[in-house]
């Protein structure tokens, strides 16, 4: 452990900081420095700004671009979800002493689709022009591609306490590359320099382990699977063994 290392956590979509609460808790307690920002627009409720709606990836990367840059020194980025995506977009602009990528969403170029996504686009998707309105937070898609390993009633506690609107233009960058004429998603593989790590997720729903392992596979980084494990590692046994294997590997590579 290096004593005061800004370690940047990134949360997922549909999402806020909060749901890093136990990650943030245990790396203070071993002496990090924890920033857990929100990203734009995102914030705990049933009402969001309209201007969400149209946010893109590159909008919430730039965000995140700006405050690292206010640091005095490279932090270790974690992302999770569309969280673990930007932390990939981060590291391949240069930025990052070490990237942690937590069941990210998939880069352009690898492959994301599988029954459980096709499942939930149809669920989510499909309203008029979804890709320049913001996407209501809906409990039971959530239960279904996230919180499917906990019992309803513990389910909704989780979502009442972390759930956001997300920005259809997000999603739809994500769930649709090919069609994205900005190429939001599209990352330069070549252009990551730093150590990085994939952990995935073996009963992963929303983002399917094939994404993990082909974008290990793809940059070289180290791989951890846990295969009884679904997309939600946040708490219980999933954040202690997915903390844990954050934990070791991060203190290897920062010599300690």
């Amino acid at each position: 452990m290096v004593k005061g290392q800004i370690i940047l956590l990134i949360h997922g979509a549909g999402s806020v900081g909060n749901e890093w609460k136990n990650f943030e808790e245990g790396f203070s307690s071993l002496g990090y420095k924890v920033v857990v920002p929100t990203l734009r627009l995102h914030k705990l409720g049933k009402t969001c700004d309209p201007g969400l709606g149209d946010t893109s990836l590159l909008d919430y990367a730039q965000d995140l671009q700006d405050l690292i840059k206010s640091f005095d020194q490279e932090p270790v980025i974690i992302g999770h979800s569309m969280g673990g995506l930007l932390a990939l977009m981060l590291c391949s602009r240069g930025f990052g002493k070490l990237g942690v990528f937590i069941t990210p969403a998939a880069p352009r170029g690898i492959s994301a689709f599988s029954l459980s996504v096709l499942k939930l686009l149809f669920q989510n998707l499909f309203r008029w022009k979804f890709w320049n309105r913001p996407i209501p937070p809906n409990f039971s898609s959530a239960f279904y591609g996230v919180f499917h390993d906990l019992s309803p009633d513990y389910a909704r506690e989780v979502f009442r306490k972390n759930h956001s609107f997300e920005s259809g233009r997000a999603i739809f960058e994500i769930c649709f590359p090919f069609l994205d004429k900005r190429g939001a998603t599209e990352v330069n593989f070549k252009n990551i320099h730093c150590p990085t790590l994939v952990i995935g997720s073996g009963r992963d729903r929303i983002t399917p382990v094939s994404i993990s392992r082909k974008l290990a596979k793809k940059i070289g980084a180290d791989f951890v699977e846990f295969p009884e494990f679904s997309h939600y590692i946040m708490e219980g046994k999933e954040f202690d063994e997915t903390y844990s294997a954050c934990v070791k590997w991060i203190n290897k590579k920062l010599g300690q």
